[in-house]
């Protein structure tokens, strides 16, 4: 027997974050910045996905009224009302009316179990609904942090990619000017413009990849990227790696789906084995007769009929036992989905830790290299200007300045995405952790309120008599199936140490205004329209 857990959270803490007046207190000639938690709030209220899974929550909800109003009482009334003519051999014709009322009642006492089955499948279905639209709801998060750190990323990207133009434009026009007095020849000047007409073609592709983000932006979002403030902090991480997934063995929502999917089964499995036991119920009914449109009782004729029935299958052509071996075969499925869902969940901690930590590595060492491949190449562009360089090295460290930001860019893009994910993996990542005023959508809320609508004491009553020697909707449950002892993935290590934030948010230098670190701690650069002699 497996239960069904409550979820369970890592300790709250505050959450630094960025934020930017009211829109409506913006001048309008002046553009406001918009955070994080603006971009969740609004996907949050208008996301399709969102928006559907919550009406197909309240649609669960129902179901699990009309399962356990199917212990209760039903009421129905008919009138059948009919005009006689006829003529009987030699004799004259001859007509007359009728009408006929009933009121009929039924109420069930005893299923053998099948009404108890179909209930708690039913509250199965809600539970692991919800767990669905947590699931959604993650996923939202998890794009809206995408596409906020995409148009952040690429934005950065074009501006070192535009950077890289003008430094080889410049380079060029410098060439052209030195070859016209003998200091370069025309090889050089010929690398130049193709170097310049590389980096011109990857600014076109990394334009290109910005316009593509502020369109996923759009359709995550729901309203075109403004003025982007950098990206807050997150919420705490589990502090090793088995923490983590012993947190997602308890959280992660696509193993909490596979946990209820696997009850909702135990359950209808329950309600098929009691189709072979009798069912009981009470019947009333009242009957009135008289002529069609009489108001008068003298003709009226009353009758009032109470019962029981009690109903046993004897024999069905195997139908019912294929059914229940098909019930069963179908709930043991289940399990095994469990133990997928369990490797998946587990897999998807283990991927997003590494990740993790290989791109705080990433950013620490590569703000070492991005600073050092400047020194470099302001260097070589002082030394080529006095003859002790040739252009071709210099446009090497150029190329590996520009690739060094570029890299250092995605990095930090990794660093956030690879943290919303692992959060996601054990089941902490919500959108309350970054916009505090977001309107919180309940699911709870809405069960409660439907479902003892026009309930009354018989459903009680009925559901306390269907227990007595039914079938428990909690059939046998194989740890082995559901892989329980599955041992989880080999530990990777801790943590690489966190970039600081000064480091996740520090400008880099445009690579036009690069400069030389002198010994005595000035610093210089060499202008690159600048012409010397050897």
């Amino acid at each position: 027997m497996i239960p069904i857990r409550k979820r369970v959270s890592l300790p709250n803490r505050p959450i630094g974050r960025l934020a930017c007046a009211a829109l409506a207190l913006c001048l309008p000639a002046v553009a406001c910045a918009e955070t994080l938690a603006d971009a969740l709030a609004a996907a949050y209220d208008r996301n399709p996905q969102l928006v559907q899974q919550r009406y197909l929550q309240k649609a669960r909800d129902e179901g699990y009224v009309q399962a356990r109003a199917q212990y209760g009482p039903t009421v129905t009334a008919q009138t059948q009302g009919s005009y006689i003519y006829e003529k009987r051999g030699t004799s004259p014709w001859a007509h007359g009316t009728s009408q006929e009322s009933t009121l009929t009642i039924n109420q069930p006492l005893f299923s053998s179990g099948r009404l108890r089955g179909q209930l708690a499948a039913a509250k199965a279905g809600v539970m692991g609904g919800r767990e669905q639209l947590r699931q959604v709801e993650q996923q939202v998060v998890q794009d809206v942090i995408q596409v906020y750190a995409s148009v952040l990323r690429d934005e950065a990207r074009v501006e070192i990619g535009r950077e890289n133009v003008a430094v080889l434009r410049g380079q060029l026009q410098q060439n052209r000017k030195r070859q016209q007095v003998g200091d370069v020849t025309l090889t050089d000047v010929s690398q130049s413009d193709a170097r310049l007409a590389a980096a011109e073609i990857q600014l076109a592709s990394l334009e290109a990849d910005l316009a593509v983000s502020r369109g996923q932006y759009l359709e995550v979002v729901g309203h075109n990227p403004g003025d982007l403030t950098p990206l807050p902090q997150l919420g705490p991480l589990p502090p090793t790696i088995n923490a983590a997934f012993d947190l997602a063995d308890q959280n992660n929502p696509t193993l909490r789906i596979a946990e209820y999917t696997e009850a909702t089964s135990s359950a209808n499995a329950a309600a098929t084995r009691g189709e072979q036991g009798p069912t009981v119920s009470l019947t009333a009914q009242g009957i009135y007769d008289n002529d069609l449109g009489s108001i008068h009782g003298r003709t009226a004729t009353r009758e009032g009929i109470a019962g029981f029935t009690i109903t046993q299958p004897i024999f069905s052509g195997g139908a019912l036992r294929s059914r229940i071996r098909e019930a069963d075969a179908r709930n043991r499925a289940d399990q095994a989905g469990i133990d997928i869902a369990r490797r998946t969940a587990m897999q998807s901690v283990t991927n997003a830790w590494v990740q993790l930590s290989s791109a705080r590595v990433a950013v620490t060492t590569g703000q070492r290299q991005v600073d050092s491949a400047q020194q470099a190449f302001a260097g070589m562009s002082c030394e080529e200007l006095n003859g002790l360089r040739d252009t071709i090295e210099t446009l090497n460290a150029e190329e590996e300045l520009q690739a060094a930001q570029l890299q250092l860019v995605q990095s930090r893009y990794t660093i956030y995405v690879a943290h919303a994910a692992l959060l996601a993996a054990v089941g902490e990542l919500s959108a309350q952790q970054i916009a505090d005023g977001i309107s919180v959508y309940d699911p709870e809320a809405n069960f409660k309120r439907i479902r003892y609508v026009d309930v009354t004491p018989l459903d009680f009553i009925a559901q306390g008599i269907d227990r007595i020697g039914s079938a428990n909707p909690r059939g046998p449950f194989s740890s082995d199936l559901a892989g329980k002892n599955v041992p989880k993935p080999g530990n990777p290590g801790a943590l690489a140490e966190a970039p600081g934030r000064e480091l996740m948010n520090r400008p880099l230098t445009p690579i036009t205004k690069s400069q030389l670190k002198l010994p005595n701690g000035d610093t210089a650069r060499c202008p690159l329209n600048d012409i010397r002699p050897r």
